[in-house]
């Protein structure tokens, strides 16, 4: 009786320790039917890499179970009947905690903005360990419900901290496009070395599995043209011992990028003026790509003109916010011409820069936004662009004078190659007999075409005494003056400086 009693606590022990033992597990696993409202017919496997799991005792003595990510968010409720601990078992009739009757379990599985209003359903412990002060140290439950007695069923199970005996270990989320092979492996663990059968179920139309024989299996698939979408793969390992562990893998598949995603692939353009239009909703982001602004969905162009000549490129007639930068160089070795982010107001954007003839330019354009842009539709264009703000400025041979006063003025006309806004500042000298006389004066041109100025001075207060000799007369005085204008359309400052020899002709 003694060894009988000696060898079941030896058992127990080893039995212990060897869950002890098993790698941990916190995971969720949600298999939603069509119909489901709460799951919504999916199918999700969460991970610590989605969100942070947390587990408590509830107040009807059993466990409750949360999981907050940035995209998910999941709360699992579960009770024992009469308020007593859970223990590992199964638990059937169970109906929504916390409103279940004494004498029924309790269940409730909710989450990503939905709930049921009643629910009924069962749910299976396979491991519970109970921390001190309502903490729980470990937890294993698989459990369906089912919404307003409806048929469709949501399935799942919920692990934190876990000792599963079988282990299932494949992916948990892939981002695939289509006509893109994806390959990987899938691998099994039993906690006393066993081996383990691998099986799979929710395979794509195309894909393949095959089970390896040592507890690997490979998963094999080339989606097509015509598959798109979200799908889920479920790896099922079997130690044939009555033990299981479950493996979900999401496969997201997406158009593929478009062909000038990477500065190694640009769109040649062939000639100019160039325009085409493209979905570039699937573009990626290179490591290495330059920043301008922003740095999302990133795509190239190419041009090496065969003479010099000025050049715009432009995103003018797409429908997101845009950036375009231009570069010569090579990859990891990039020189910025220049980058504009909106030009005049507008959330499309526009450089201009002069070109050399055989020299290759890349052109990047990217979303100024810092996430993806869905159905982002770009327009880009490359054309001759018009030569830069060019400003001359001019002053009339003969100005005039007020014997009185002495006050001269001056006048003369300015030109611009486009409407801009010329500021003429400068400084009109005379000689009396070794005396230098000066004045200063500005003038504010809206230039459009050619425009007239004029500006009227006195001598500087300082030489002013009444004197006639202190003040301007007639004869000749010289004029130095600088124009300056902004460019809007390329962001630069524009100047002109003049210096000519004029005659001031007395008023009568």
């Amino acid at each position: 009786m003694k060894r009988t009693c000696i060898f079941l606590f030896v058992l127990l022990a080893i039995s212990v320790l060897t869950a002890t033992a098993n790698a941990q597990v916190t995971s969720l696993t949600l298999n939603s039917d069509p119909g489901d409202f709460v799951g919504g017919g999916q199918s999700l496997f969460l991970t610590p890499a989605d969100g942070t799991f947390s587990a408590t005792t509830n107040f009807d003595s059993g466990v409750s179970v949360s999981l907050f990510g940035p995209t998910h968010f999941w709360f699992l409720d579960f009770a024992a009947a009469g308020d007593v601990p859970l223990t590992v078992g199964t638990y059937t009739g169970a109906t929504r905690f916390p409103f279940q009757a004494f004498s029924q379990p309790g269940l409730s599985v909710f989450g990503d903005g939905r709930g049921c209003n009643t629910l009924t359903g069962s749910f299976t412990v396979v491991e519970i360990n109970y921390g001190a002060s309502g903490g729980v140290n470990s937890f294993d439950a698989l459990f369906e419900q089912h919404c307003e007695g409806a048929t469709p069923a949501l399935r799942g199970e919920v692990r934190f901290n876990a000792h599963p005996v079988v282990t299932v270990l494949a992916p948990s989320n892939l981002t695939v496009g289509q006509n893109q092979n994806v390959n990987f492996s899938v691998t099994a663990t039993d906690a006393q070395s066993r081996h383990v059968v691998l099986s799979a179920t929710g395979l794509p139309a195309g894909a393949t599995f095959i089970d390896n024989g040592d507890n690997t299996g490979t998963f094999n698939w080339t989606p097509t043209s015509a598959q798109s979408g979200n799908f889920f793969v479920t790896f099922l390992g079997d130690n044939l011992s009555g033990d299981t562990g479950v493996g979900v893998t999401h496969i997201t598949v997406i158009p593929p990028p478009p062909p000038n995603d990477d500065f190694n692939t640009p769109t040649v353009i062939p000639s100019m003026p160039f325009t085409v239009s493209q979905d570039v909703t699937n573009a990626t982001t290179a490591p290495d790509d330059p920043f301008c602004v922003g740095r999302t969905q990133t795509v190239w162009f190419s041009f090496t003109p065969s003479q010099n000549m000025r050049l715009e490129a432009n995103t003018f007639g797409s429908n997101y916010d845009t950036t375009v930068s231009v570069y010569t160089g090579s990859r990891g070795a990039l020189t910025q011409l220049a980058c504009n982010d909106d030009s005049n107001g507008s959330v499309q954007s526009r450089v201009r820069f002069d070109a050399v003839a055989g020299t290759t330019y890349f052109f990047m354009v990217s979303s100024f936004s810092f996430f993806p842009v869905s159905s982002a539709n770009l327009t880009f264009n490359l054309v001759a662009a018009p030569p830069p703000l060019a400003i001359a400025p001019s002053v009339t041979q003969f100005g005039s004078v007020d014997p009185s006063t002495g006050a001269a003025t001056i006048s003369g006309s300015v030109s611009c190659t486009q409407p801009a806004f010329v500021t003429i500042f400068g400084q009109l000298k005379q000689s009396h007999g070794g005396t230098p006389l000066s004045g200063f004066f500005s003038a504010f041109v809206p230039c459009n075409g050619t425009t007239p100025w004029s500006a009227t001075m006195q001598t500087t207060v300082s030489l002013f005494h009444g004197r006639s000799t202190d003040l301007f007369t007639g004869g000749k005085a010289d004029v130095t003056a600088t124009a300056s204008a902004f460019d809007f359309e390329n962001g630069v400052f524009v100047q002109k400086n003049l210096a000519v020899t004029i005659i001031l002709r007395g008023k009568p």
